[in-house]
């Protein structure tokens, strides 16, 4: 049974003269697989001024343009569903073409009494037309699947012609450039090899404008230009000067089109730039001309891990640099924290423990293992962690604050308290902080400087503190 009550609401007014149109249809379908029968009922009225019914046949039109709507969406629906494939790919106003085409009416009953029309009629469709449209339905569906299948083949195609032709191109390039460096004479040779060690050596002791300077004339000269762009680059960058660092490497990509180091570099910068997008893809560009290039992953996943917050694509690269590094003590330092950052705390405190074999002096791993520690419920060894993170670097107030919290945690109250006091004093005013130093005071008995915090915490916009305070005194 299919029916459709409008809102009474919605049809009728308060008080004058109505035209009302009332109808019943009936609504018979059936296929060898399936049927559907169902009756419509439809009902409206109108104010006089509204509407100006001439005869019967506007009361029938009016009445049968809505019923014969609501019987054509539930006949396309009909044939969706018979479709083998349910028909994805055709459109409902596909599927309500095909059963306008199919359906039949027979009026059985009309009659006008005063302004009052009434309609009884059937909708009936062919059997054998319903089977035949079905099987339509399923051969167009088929065809638009297959149409879509060969539109994107060729897009793949047209992706790969255009790959090999850029492949080509780069590769006419660098003939082009092979052909044009010519041996320098061994003089000058030296002369241009004593400027690098120059400019190297000032840009190690971080003077990066006399390494500029040095750099700049290698260029000027047309000297190992590329080389000499790369290193200037670098440069700019260290200064901050990240516009003028693109721009060295725009040139050092125009002069080899194959340095995955001008990529990463150009990366690099334009992400200091807020270039997220680019930079991922300039990082991404150096991993295709250089699949093993370690630092493109590392920096890559960075970017994932603290500007998009992409931990999974992060978690990629940062395996991929293990593989490549798997010496390298940092590399498991960034896995683990993207393995916190996922919740996946037994893989990061393992990835914590792998680091700690070459940066057991540095205190941010020590915080984090902390931070693993106490998502896992592991209090005492929490603390253990974040003392050896104070002990390396007594200033740090997020260390006290986490340190307090775990404190906390096992009930340590008096040791929390003695935390948290210690990261305000360092400066760590913050509205959390001072709620919760606010509840170690309400619970070791100040209650005064309790107060005080809460009253603190709620002028920085963090109102628990004095709520609880209302509950208690209210």
């Amino acid at each position: 049974m299919v029916d459709h009550i409008p809102n009474p609401e919605a049809t009728f007014g308060h008080g004058g003269d109505y035209h009302r149109i009332l109808a019943n249809v009936a609504l018979y379908l059936i296929t060898g697989r399936s049927s559907l029968a169902g009756t419509f009922t439809f009902q409206k009225e109108h104010r006089i001024p509204d509407l100006g019914y001439a005869g019967i046949e506007s009361y029938r039109t009016a009445a049968l343009s809505n019923v014969d709507k609501l019987a054509m969406e539930e006949l396309a629906q009909f044939i969706k569903i018979e479709a083998p494939t349910g028909s994805k790919n055709l459109d409902e106003n596909d599927l309500f073409s095909v059963a306008k085409e199919l359906m039949t009416r027979e009026i059985l009953e009309e009659k006008l009494e005063g302004r009052t029309y009434y309609l009884k009629a059937r909708l009936v469709a062919d059997p054998e037309e319903i089977s035949k449209a079905v099987n339509l339905v399923q051969e167009l569906d088929d065809k638009i699947e297959q149409l879509n299948k060969a539109r994107l083949q060729a897009e793949e195609a047209l992706k790969e012609v255009q790959r090999l032709e850029q492949e080509v191109k780069l590769a006419k390039i660098k003939a082009v450039i092979g052909e044009g460096a010519g041996e320098e004479p061994a003089e000058e040779h030296e002369e241009i090899k004593e400027s690098f060690k120059k400019a190297k050596e000032l840009f190690s002791l971080r003077d990066y404008h006399g390494a500029i300077e040095i750099y700049t004339s290698l260029i000027e000269q047309h000297k190992q230009e590329v080389e000499a762009l790369l290193y200037r680059g670098a440069a700019h960058f260290y200064l901050g000067d990240y516009e003028k660092a693109v721009a060295d490497y725009n040139r050092a990509i125009e002069l080899d089109p194959f340095s995955a180091v001008a990529y990463h570099n150009r990366a690099s910068s334009k992400v200091k730039m807020g270039q997220i997008e680019e930079g991922i893809e300039d990082y991404s560009r150096a991993l295709e001309l250089e699949e093993s290039y370690a630092d493109a992953y590392r920096n890559r996943g960075v970017t994932y891990l603290r500007y998009v917050g992409d931990y999974e694509r992060a978690l990629e690269d940062f395996d991929r640099l293990v593989n490549l590094r798997p010496e390298d003590m940092n590399a498991y330092f960034l896995r683990g924290t993207t393995l916190g950052k996922m919740g996946r705390y037994e893989e990061a405190h393992s990835d914590y423990l792998k680091a700690a074999q070459g940066l057991q002096d540095d205190p941010w791993l020590h915080y984090n293992t902390g931070n693993c520690l106490l998502k896992m419920g592991r209090y005492r060894e929490a603390v253990e962690s974040y003392s050896k993170a104070i002990g390396l670097n007594p200033d740090i107030p997020l260390f006290y604050h986490n340190r307090g919290l775990a404190h906390a945690r096992e009930g340590l109250l008096q040791e929390a308290l003695e935390d948290y006091n210690r990261a305000l004093a360092l400066g760590l005013e913050d509205a959390k902080s001072l709620v919760i130093r606010g509840f170690l005071l309400w619970k070791t008995g100040d209650k005064e400087m309790a107060r005080r915090d809460w009253e603190r915490a709620a002028e920085l916009g963090e109102t628990r503190g004095v709520e609880f305070l209302e509950r208690v005194e209210g």
